[in-house]
């Protein structure tokens, strides 16, 4: 459901108050940046993209129901905006084959990060981490843990089905563990 200062703001559009919108993008314009940044893995891309969604959103406010959030709703259009900016740009991007790496790692990212690095290192390797990972990984980790958007929620956004989000947590966050190892690898080879 809209939030309420969601709904008055989208109301005050409706009714003719453009200004009003900008309340929207500026609520909004960070995440859908992330998100966009995410999925593209490129700064200027991603400007597009937002500048794009919110352009999209706003031109197709009249169709918003309300049934579900408007930031939901706003995700989606940056999710699906960022997909064709990808495949008009065509760009590869890295995928890492899982047989490279054992299967045998007892480790977590909680005990890894808590035991070995300190807060403002901890950002910034899972920052580098995240962007090591396939678009949709990364994104569906963000969502999740970082908005705090629940399952079904990243599933609407998304369009994938709730168990495929499911599997894409559970991957995303295996491979997030296994670059981030590979980050503190390195990053201790350069110490020696």
């Amino acid at each position: 459901m809209v939030k309420e200062d969601d709904k008055h703001i989208i109301k005050q559009v409706r009714k003719g108050d453009v200004a009003a919108y900008s309340m929207l993008i500026e609520k909004y314009r960070h995440m859908v940046f992330t998100l966009a940044l995410q999925l593209t893995k490129n700064e200027a891309d991603a400007e597009e993209v937002a500048q794009d969604a919110f352009l999209k959103a706003f031109r197709a406010l009249d169709s918003f129901e309300g049934r579900s959030a408007f930031s939901t709703w706003i995700y989606r259009i940056t999710y699906h905006q960022a997909i064709s900016k990808m495949r008009g740009n065509k760009r590869k991007q890295t995928d890492y084959d899982e047989d490279t790496f054992s299967n045998d790692d007892n480790l977590t990212v909680g005990n890894l990060s808590s035991e070995i690095l300190e807060s403002e290192d901890r950002t910034r390797y899972l920052k580098e981490a995240l962007a090591r990972l396939k678009g949709e990984e990364s994104t569906v980790l963000t969502l999740y843990y970082f908005e705090e958007f629940k399952v079904d929620e990243i599933s609407e956004i998304t369009g994938l089905s709730e168990s495929n989000v499911k599997v894409k947590l559970l991957r995303g966050r295996r491979n997030l563990l296994r670059e981030l190892k590979a980050i503190l690898k390195s990053e201790a080879g350069s110490l020696l």
